[in-house]
């Protein structure tokens, strides 16, 4: 019998349920909202994040068609011949690559691919056509040296004027180019990457400074002589250059940015956690409100699975509501949210930009599943406990407000457990290396943190117990429904906590990033091209530029930096080399400091950034073999060295060790030391004016670069800040939710309270009072579990997925005023 569903239980549902949800539409209305904020959050970043990998390997199918292999490194073009007769290859065309940023645009790009119009016709998926949509003008392609093809959304978007000539910025100098053509994507997967351009492959290895060299040989292979082809071409080519299918540069491309986008996916979880404790807040409270109900229907016979079900039901109405709007308003959001994670993309790892989105029906699913889910477990223990009632019990007349008070003593007991687990898993993270036992830590200390929350409400009960008649009647108001109280202030103690944890590591990371560069930017003056502030980006300054700077008076030392693409172990990191850099600007982790240095300036010797370290497992004293184009070279790693510029890691080497085995290259940004007395600014001036006034070169003394660094990190943090305030809003309205109930289900009381003589003030008042503490007890509980969750945060996500170590640091103003601005809100509320 009690787990039997009568054919009566539609017409039970219609008028038990769905008739007391439309009686309660501000009910309602808050659930479905909680639950389609926190639906609309973790899709739209699903969108974003899709929608930025598309984008990339959007370019690559542009570049690479139909090949099925591709040779990609810098390559010298007299090997062309040589795999072109390699047995199985059907079909190979050189391509060249290249990016060109916009100048007064920052952030804005084209890349620029070098087509070889001889070979290469069955691979491509566009086709040129003349600017005017007429026929392809193939001896203007060939004669015109600046004649580019752009896609039509490019030239709509950026050329008003279809016969203005399009300025761009390519290895330090600004060129025009002349869109006398335009691409003709044969299909969406083409046409979604508008910032591609193309041009003859002799013209844009001039432009590009690849003379003699090519990015890549794009190969048609029969299927079944792949691994055969494979083989022979890696014995034609040098050790790093790679051979393999064209998906596996955008493979890379995504496991580079997957410990970005799961901690931005991670994040948008926390509004799905608190419109889960909403939920249970309006089921738990529906349950105290009908308890009358439950009881009689219990006795007339219906099924302890029928009253469960009526339960789930109304928190399913929720949860389809709730989860269609956040769909709805998905797209919107993602919309919004995709710009800024472009530029941190841009600025962190490659050059991207967002221009469509994506959305899929597994991400409508998944979403789906998370919002369905998140209500019905939300709803599962007051459902429960609903079903589990005495007739007898609840139909014996009394207080409405405590009926179900029943909460398990135990409770304090699993948050400890909790609390434990949490600390565990942070700790097996780091020495296993198991990066999602990083976020396993998180959430445990938000479950320990809750599942103390009703010890916490009972104990400022007791201590308010001497208090005034007027505080001591809120406080037991509170304690007598605990029951729901308790998720209540969870619900905004989750969101305090999120907000102080994310504040904390920001704060943190801050004052880390702001001690290494007091200890890494000793120089007065920092020059380089204005196109690599995008990470993808690796333009040279003019050769006579150092010779220049150091004829010039004042200037004591020149430093170059220059960084690279490198492959190690499958992997994409970064190469990076320096010369006349002083020891004082390397900051190293563990060893002795002079030794680090001098084993990093002799020969074979290299220094690697802590988060390559991490990433690779290498340790002070390790061999490293590297591919480089004149074989595998092996190199002593003489130190760890600290470094929050790139997270997928960088080898450092000297320029004489470069020049040995990768030979020589131009030096992309300069650090000026001047004597005491020289005008930075003026030095800066008289750059410009030797070599170019057109916006082709950034110039910053150091301050200015100071004040950039942390530009480009407030624009990293900025979807980080949209997320938290999201949750905050969400929690806010469940303080709101809370007292709304309270009020509703407390009439008889209130009436009674008015008949007696209280004033409407006093009841007012009382109803502010229990916020007022409600929005105090979750500020001690957030700001005590969001400190253990900065912890988590900072010395475990961080270095299990970005491999940095940051020094911990507690914002006490910050963590003093939140209850400040809390219990106004709370009351407010």
């Amino acid at each position: 019998m009690d787990t039997t569903i009568t054919r009566h239980f539609p017409a039970l549902f219609v008028r038990q349920c769905l008739r007391g949800l439309w009686r309660h539409p501000v009910l309602l209305g808050l659930n479905v909202a909680s639950i389609a904020l926190g639906v609309a959050v973790f899709l739209a970043i699903q969108i974003a994040n899709r929608s930025a990998n598309q984008s990339f390997r959007a370019g690559i199918e542009m570049a690479a068609g139909r090949a099925n292999l591709e040779v990609r490194g810098v390559i010298d073009e007299r090997l062309l011949p040589a795999i072109r007769t390699v047995p199985g290859v059907t079909t190979a065309t050189p391509l060249v690559e290249g990016i060109a940023s916009i100048p007064g645009q920052p952030g804005e790009y084209l890349r620029i691919l070098g087509l070889d119009p001889f070979s290469g016709d069955e691979l491509r998926t566009f086709e040129l056509i003349g600017a005017n949509r007429n026929d392809f003008d193939f001896e203007a392609w060939l004669r015109e040296p600046d004649a580019i093809a752009i896609t039509r959304e490019y030239a709509e978007k950026f050329l008003p004027d279809p016969d203005s000539p399009l300025r761009v910025t390519v290895g330090g100098a600004i060129r025009e180019l002349q869109p006398t053509f335009l691409i003709e994507p044969e299909d969406a997967a083409a046409a979604s990457d508008p910032r591609t351009a193309a041009m003859d492959i002799g013209w844009a290895q001039e432009l590009l400074g690849r003379t003699g060299r090519i990015d890549t040989i794009l190969l048609l292979v029969d299927r079944d002589e792949i691994e055969s082809v494979t083989a022979a071409i890696r014995d034609l080519v040098p050790a790093d250059v790679e051979v393999g299918p064209p998906t596996r540069r955008g493979d890379q491309v995504e496991s580079m940015l997957g410990a970005f986008q799961l901690n931005l996916t991670a994040l948008s979880l926390v509004s799905v956690l608190v419109g889960t404790f909403l939920i249970y807040n309006t089921i738990s409270a529906s349950v105290v409100r009908r308890q009358i109900e439950i009881g009689m229907l219990r006795a007339l016979g219906a099924s302890r699975l029928e009253v469960r079900c009526l339960f789930l039901g109304e928190a399913l109405v929720a949860g389809v509501l709730g989860t269609a709007a956040g769909v709805a308003l998905a797209l919107p959001l993602a919309s919004m949210l995709s710009a800024p994670v472009a530029q941190t993309i841009s600025s962190l790892y490659l050059a991207l930009s967002i221009d469509r989105l994506f959305l899929s029906p597994a991400q409508i699913a998944w979403a789906t599943g998370i919002g369905l889910g998140a209500s019905l477990l939300a709803a599962w223990m007051p459902a429960s406990e609903a079903a589990r009632c005495e007739p007898a019990r609840v139909l014996h007349p009394g207080s409405t407000i405590d009926r179900f008070e029943n909460v398990p003593p135990l409770w304090l007991v699993a948050g400890a457990i909790c609390l434990a687990i949490a600390a565990a898993a942070g700790v097996a993270a780091l020495t296993l290396r198991v990066a999602p036992l990083g976020f396993a830590s998180a959430f445990f200390v938000l479950a320990g943190f809750s599942l103390v929350v009703p010890a916490a409400i009972q104990a400022t009960a007791h201590l308010l117990r001497p208090a005034p008649h007027w505080i001591r009647l809120a406080s037991q108001n509170l304690s007598r429904s605990l029951h729901r109280n308790s998720v209540t202030v969870a619900a905004l103690a989750a969101a305090i906590a999120m907000t102080i944890s994310i504040s904390v590591m920001i704060y943190s990371f801050r004052n880390s990033v702001d001690g290494w560069i007091e200890s890494t930017l000793t120089a007065d003056l920092f020059i380089g091209s204005a196109a690599n502030e995008s990470a993808a980006v690796q333009a040279s300054l003019p050769p006579d530029a150092v010779p220049w700077l150091r004829d010039q008076p004042g200037v004591r030392n020149v430093a170059s930096f220059s960084e690279f693409p490198l492959e190690f172990s499958g992997e994409r990191t970064a190469l990076g080399v320096v010369a006349g850099k002083p020891a004082s600007e390397i900051r190293f982790l563990g060893g002795d400091d002079r030794e680090a240095y001098a084993g990093f300036l002799a020969p074979g010797g290299v220094i690697v950034s802590e988060p390559f370290a991490s990433r690779f497992d290498v340790a002070i004293g390790d061999r490293l073999a590297v591919p480089t184009p004149r074989g595998e070279a092996e190199f002593v790693v003489a130190g760890i060295y600290q470094d929050y510029a790139r997270n997928s890691g960088t080898l450092l080497l000297t320029r004489e060790n470069h020049e040995k085995w990768w030979g020589p290259t131009g030096e992309q940004s300069l650090a000026l030391t001047l004597e005491p007395g020289i005008d930075a600014a003026a030095l800066g001036e008289a750059f410009r004016a030797r070599f170019g006034a057109d916006g082709q070169f950034s110039i910053y003394s150091n301050r200015a670069l100071r004040a950039r660094i942390f530009e480009i990190f407030d624009q990293t943090f900025a979807v980080t800040f949209v997320l938290r305030t999201i949750s905050v809003v969400v929690a806010a309205a469940g303080v709101m939710l809370a007292l709304v109930i309270l009020a509703a289900e407390r009439e008889r009381e209130i009436g009674v309270m008015r008949a007696i003589g209280a004033s409407t003030g006093q009841v007012v008042g009382l109803f502010l009072r229990e916020a007022a503490l409600i929005g105090a007890i979750a500020s001690v509980v957030g700001v005590a579990s969001g400190a253990c969750l900065a912890i988590v945060l900072t010395w475990v996500v961080n270095k299990a997925y970005f491999g940095w170590t940051i020094d911990l640091a507690m914002p006490l103003g910050l963590l003093a005023a939140t209850p400040l601005w809390i219990v106004p809100v709370a009351a407010a509320a």
